[in-house]
């Protein structure tokens, strides 16, 4: 209702249906907006699977292939679908919203108190898959972006940290609204060159480590 209201007041403002886990959907799509340039391809889209404390004895392989086709799959297949909108615009960027559980160097800051594998999972995919992409189109002049939008205050954040307050470890730290979160985005991507492509920030524009 908001994103139709919000449509409703931006005629430059288009609004397209997309399942990101449908190939086929995705390529209809970019059928539709064959030969129309893509300054920025923005993967947003993301589950979280279940929440609570990492334990490897509860993997369960069809949540986490469900979990990795939204998270780390899909930005792949999304990005070549759409390369040649992405090839043919001014600023030619994608930019893939990740998170700080996808750091490697982060697991012990996050390991007893997280979403769970799933997630953190398909983020660490995500970053590789990016990073990989971002070496492989930077002769095309294309720039591939990580960023971390931050703990934001959304109905999957209110879910993490009820999962957690239920196993008393409480999360304090803060969060950030909506609206913050995604002008910092937009501004680290503004921000974005062909030397920090496949780097990792936060919507603070600080660097994470890998």
């Amino acid at each position: 209702t908001e994103l139709r209201a919000f449509a409703a007041a931006n005629p430059g403002v288009v609004i397209e249906r997309l399942d990101v886990a449908d190939d086929a959907a995705i390529d209809a799509l970019a059928t539709k907006l064959r030969g129309q340039p893509i300054d920025a391809l923005i993967n947003n889209a993301g589950v979280i699977g279940r929440v609570g404390t990492p334990r490897v004895e509860d993997l369960d392989p069809a949540e986490l292939q469900r979990v990795m086709r939204v998270n780390t799959y899909a930005p792949m297949r999304l990005a070549r679908t759409f390369m040649p909108n992405i090839e043919a615009s001014r600023h030619k960027k994608i930019v893939s919203l990740s998170s700080g559980l996808g750091s490697l160097t982060r697991v012990p800051d996050f390991a007893q108190n997280a979403p769970g594998y799933d997630y953190a999972v398909s983020k660490a995919g995500l970053n590789i898959s990016m990073r990989m992409l971002a070496y492989e189109v930077r002769s095309r002049g294309v720039i591939v972006g990580l960023i971390s939008p931050g703990a934001i205050d959304t109905a999957m954040q209110a879910q993490v940290r009820a999962a957690s307050a239920a196993e008393g470890k409480p999360i304090t730290a803060p969060m950030v609204t909506p609206a913050e979160s995604a002008r910092g985005v937009v501004d680290v991507m503004m921000a974005l060159t062909a030397e920090k492509s496949g780097r990792f920030f936060s919507h603070t524009g600080a660097e994470i480590p890998w």
